[in-house]
């Protein structure tokens, strides 16, 4: 039987400057600077720990998908759920039984860090059920390494950080791998401005953005390639970002939003998007910048209203059919907490739900 069910949660992020110099090569090479804005939309995670022998059972609710096997040593390769099998396999014992539960606010290829804010939950969620204690940035640091190496994909590491620390923070990504994560001092009317203006729209378009690593790397790897000149132009918008957002300097802030836009889509053709342009053109000039969200080619799309102006930005991209959502900073980063356990009944419906 369960004794309780642990939860947690953890925020996805927006990367208005400096996304993609935290990954492999230039980060290894360079070191990169990203700014990144936890946000109020989140990654969940539960845990139940079971009897001995009733095995592990991993259900995702959003998706409607789940998987079970004997042991966590024993989960089968692949889909479904690749993602939170490997964090299983990396942290639940062999021998022990449990239900592990998840979902999400964001859809996925959103470009708002999901993988990233789920891993984070995830490890969290276990450690919990588990007495294990990390900090945040071990959370993170555990997280990314379970998606990088683990499951091998591409990427940095700003999404499992921001997610964890949560805030407005510039995160130093070093040539030996590390993050040193730097809390922005953003004056308070500055930071209320950015959450008023700002919105986040998705046209429907999803992204994928191992896809997009891989694209990335092969420009970057190309002699006389523009990637590396637009690698270096984020890394150097991300760190005037940060003075401008200290600094309560607004038009510094947009400057260097439209900017990293810009050296983001020079990146690589596939990360821009002609949903997002068409978008934009259906904004016209009810906007003062905009940013696409992670690695591009489609998901969110960050931008900013006029003074006066946001209400009219809705409307435009509601009557465009997207979905629009506000920009909320989450402050808290990666929370657990403990929950009565589901009832028999609830544990026999997720056994039927799986399969």
């Amino acid at each position: 039987m369960t004794v309780s069910r642990v939860c947690a949660r953890a925020p996805v992020r927006v990367d208005p400057a400096g996304g993609g110099t935290d990954a492999p090569p230039f980060v290894t090479e360079h070191g990169g600077f990203v700014v990144n804005f936890g946000v109020e939309r989140y990654a969940y995670a539960a845990v139940e720990r079971l009897g001995a022998g009733e095995g592990v059972m991993i259900y995702a609710l959003d998706l409607e998908r789940g998987v079970t096997a004997d042991s966590s040593d024993q989960l089968p390769d692949g889909d479904p759920l690749e993602f939170v099998k490997a964090f299983v396999r990396r942290l639940v014992p062999a021998g022990e039984s449990l239900v592990l539960t998840t979902e999400a606010d964001v859809p996925p290829g959103s470009g708002l860090g999901g993988s990233g804010a789920l891993g984070v939950a995830v490890v969290a969620a276990l450690d919990r059920a588990f007495g294990q204690e990390r900090t945040a940035n071990e959370t993170a640091a555990l997280a990314n390494e379970i998606e990088r190496h683990d499951l091998g994909y591409p990427g940095g590491s700003q999404d499992s950080f921001g997610s964890a620390l949560g805030g407005m923070n510039l995160l130093e990504h070093r040539h030996d791998g590390s993050t040193v994560p730097h809390r922005l001092r953003v004056p308070t009317a500055t930071r209320f401005e950015i959450e008023r203006s700002s919105l986040l729209i998705y046209p429907g378009a999803a992204h994928v953005s191992g896809d997009i690593h891989h694209d990335i790397r092969a420009a970057y790897e190309t002699e006389g390639s523009a990637t590396r000149t637009a690698m270096f132009q984020l890394r150097e918008s991300a760190q005037r970002m940060a003075k401008a957002l200290e600094g309560g300097d607004i038009a510094g802030y947009l400057n260097e939003l439209n900017s990293s836009c810009d050296s983001l889509y020079r990146l690589h053709s596939s990360c821009d998007s002609e949903a997002h342009r068409e978008l934009l053109r259906g904004l016209g000039d009810s906007i003062l910048g905009r940013k696409t969200c992670g690695a591009g080619g489609g998901g969110f799309l960050m931008v900013h209203s006029r003074p006066g102006r946001r209400a009219e930005c809705i409307r435009q991209a509601e009557a465009g059919g997207a979905m629009v959502w506000p920009l909320t900073i989450d402050d808290r980063g990666v929370v657990s907490w403990d929950e009565p356990p589901s009832g028999p009944e609830e544990i026999a419906r997720l056994r039927q739900a799986v399969g």
